[in-house]
């Protein structure tokens, strides 16, 4: 019988790691330090999403996020299978879960290899995106604007379940409570349609932070009671407005922009 040991190991950015005849690697938990999207890649065909902002490397009170949890899009690496990822210039990759050591001649458990046969057509997926108004240029009280547009194709589907992250920047004077605000449409259709007299529309910002931090909102915003369903050919928006009720200027020489960063589940058929 396989003897199990935990698994907590560095891979290095372009880097391609080949795992023993007697091996294999359960991955339950991922975290980096890109700063950019990057892609895990087993037997060089593409698995699970990762991005810093998402998924840390490590938990510190400048990213409260810490190691991100697959749930049951779990990796699996069987034995001499290639396994390495993409990402942004030096940056690792944090995997942990377990390794089973098997006898020889022991067979990899039937569970384990129908996730590894599964495991590029349903993964862990980051989705952000920014929308920027223009250097020196207001954005006025009420305006709502695009930030995330996605329409999967037939065979493709995107279940937003995890965290959503929104961040606003340049502009003059902050952003305060009450700002600015993020909402959700498919299908041209807003997600959130009824609102009482002078209640803000959406979620604030605020408490959607980018990512979690001692400095400003210690507890991600998530969807995971809530979740947003994207079928194929469907399409999701991802829009910010400016419910301060005043026009907002950036400082001098820049542009207000807005990000927004969403984690979720991609299901592709076929």
């Amino acid at each position: 019988m396989a003897k199990i040991t935990p698994l907590d190991k560095i891979l290095k950015v372009g880097t391609e790691y080949v795992t023993d005849k007697r091996e294999v690697l359960v991955i339950k938990k991922v975290g980096t330090t890109s700063t950019i999207i990057g892609q895990i890649y087993i037997d060089r065909k593409p698995t699970t999403q990762v991005h810093q902002t998402v998924m840390p490397a490590y938990k510190t009170t400048s990213n409260f996020m810490g190691l991100f949890d697959l749930g049951d899009l779990y990796n699996v690496v069987p034995p001499e299978t290639r396994i390495s990822f993409t990402g942004a210039s030096g940056s690792i990759l944090r995997i942990v879960g377990y390794k089973a050591q098997l006898d020889p001649g022991e067979a990899v458990e039937a569970a384990l290899m129908d996730r590894f046969n599964n495991q590029t057509k349903a993964f862990w997926v980051i989705v952000e995106s920014s929308f920027s108004k223009g250097v020196d240029t207001a954005w006025p009280a009420g305006e709502e604007n695009t930030v995330i547009s996605l329409q999967p194709t037939a065979i493709e589907e995107y279940l937003f379940n995890h965290v959503v992250m929104a961040s606003v920047a340049n502009v003059s004077g902050g952003v305060a409570a009450g700002d600015w605000a993020i909402r959700f449409y498919l299908d041209k259709m807003p997600l959130e349609f009824v609102y009482g007299t002078t209640l803000q529309l959406g979620i604030d910002v605020l408490s959607m932070p980018r990512p979690p931090a001692d400095v400003t909102e210690l507890t991600p915003f998530t969807l995971a009671d809530f979740p947003i369903d994207v079928p194929g050919n469907h399409i999701l928006e991802v829009k910010a407005i400016n419910t301060s009720g005043v026009n907002k200027s950036p400082t001098t020489g820049t542009s207000i922009t807005v990000t927004v960063t969403m984690a979720g589940k991609y299901f592709r058929k076929g």
